[in-house]
């Protein structure tokens, strides 16, 4: 400081001593610029960790507290609740709109994954518009930013997951053949490095996430390689009782393959295939609902499925699949899971496939009877 005094003192003209001056006063204001940046960046960081703390805390206990009311107004009513893990909220269709179909159709919560266009921030949006319906869940992995392993698209995930606000994970593609509703035919391994961030952090966060895979006989062991590694990993896998092509899924699609998975994987939960008795996959032509018989104008469920629900009915949940194709057909979609698949079921089994399975993925609790 002392040696700053000596050069102000200087002899000299005014300009000469404006040219001596003007590195000293450019260092200072630099400093001063740095200081309160680095000052701002550390404010903004504490507010973010506030937020996702009372996010962890107060928000989710009230959340929670607010999603249990709405059920039990099914209850107590004389109707089994559903939580429908499944749905790829279109955006041409009005949220006032799926509220109305929900409450309709006894669909107590909607677990509401958006398209990779609309980001998990807008599943948030729709749970403050509708805290007692929407679930908050993570971006749907089925755009192109997801195959094509968008490493941006990764870290989005990865910070939206941590932040305490989502409850589930959206449905994320492995294989996937053409379907009724779009022209997909892509397979991102499940053991590629993108599914490894995704298993990752369901072990991390708890959440659990869906998955897309094709039961096709020389894919399972991609998936079986993960759930050994990912143990705590929370694995929905969609669509159970489907087969796609009977000649390349021999392994998997039957309740004997079901109950192998279902007894070496305790990770591993499945959504019930919501396509109706007698549809024919677009891309192979089979009949890929394996779960009825039918008897002229007579559907049943079949008896070894029924065996295996209600010998395992705590690996099973309830997914419409809804998106802008199926739309339509959502009445009757929750319709046919009530009629041919819960009707069928003894109480205590309907029950937990139909909300107390997903209500413990989301919680981490039992339901409390």
């Amino acid at each position: 400081m002392q040696s700053n005094r000596m050069v102000l003192a200087m002899p000299g003209s005014h300009a000469a001593r404006r040219r001596q001056c003007l590195p000293m006063v450019l260092v200072v204001s630099f400093w001063i610029l740095l200081t309160s940046c680095s000052t701002a960046g550390v404010s903004q960081d504490q507010g973010l960790a506030q937020d996702r703390e009372s996010w962890d805390s107060s928000r989710r206990k009230e959340a929670e507290r607010v999603f249990e009311t709405r059920i039990r107004s099914f209850i107590a009513q004389g109707t089994i609740p559903i939580i429908d893990v499944e749905h790829h909220f279109p955006g041409a269709v009005a949220i006032e709109q799926l509220v109305e179909r929900m409450d309709r159709n006894g669909v107590a919560l909607t677990w509401l994954g958006p398209g990779e266009k609309r980001g998990s921030v807008f599943s948030v949006g729709l749970h403050r518009r509708f805290p007692d319906r929407i679930v908050p869940t993570t971006v749907h992995g089925d755009g192109p930013l997801w195959h094509s392993r968008n490493a941006q698209f990764l870290r989005q995930l990865e910070e939206d997951a941590a932040s305490g606000r989502y409850w589930a994970m959206g449905e994320f593609e492995a294989r996937h053949y053409i379907s009724s509703t779009n022209d997909r035919d892509v397979h991102l391994p499940v053991d590629s490095e993108s599914f490894h961030v995704v298993f990752r952090i369901s072990e991390m966060t708890g959440l659990p996430l869906l998955l897309h895979h094709e039961a096709e006989d020389q894919l399972l062991p991609e998936l079986e390689r993960m759930l050994v590694r990912y143990p705590k990993a929370k694995v929905v896998w969609c669509h159970v009782g489907r087969n796609r092509n009977p000649m390349t899924w021999t392994r998997f699609p039957t309740p004997a393959g079901v109950k192998e998975f279902i007894e070496k994987y305790p990770n591993l939960s499945f959504d019930i295939n919501q396509a109706p008795p007698g549809a024919r996959h677009r891309g192979t032509g089979y009949v890929d609902s394996v779960l009825y018989t039918q008897y002229f104008n007579r559907v049943e469920l079949k008896p070894e499925w029924k065996q295996l629900f209600q010998a395992f009915p705590e690996r099973f949940l309830v997914g419409s699949d809804a998106n802008p194709g199926r739309w339509p057909n959502y009445d009757q979609t929750i319709a046919r899971f009530r009629s041919l698949i819960l009707a069928n079921l003894d109480r205590r089994t309907a029950e937990k496939i139909a909300f107390k399975n997903a209500w413990k993925l989301m919680t981490r609790e039992e339901w409390q009877d």
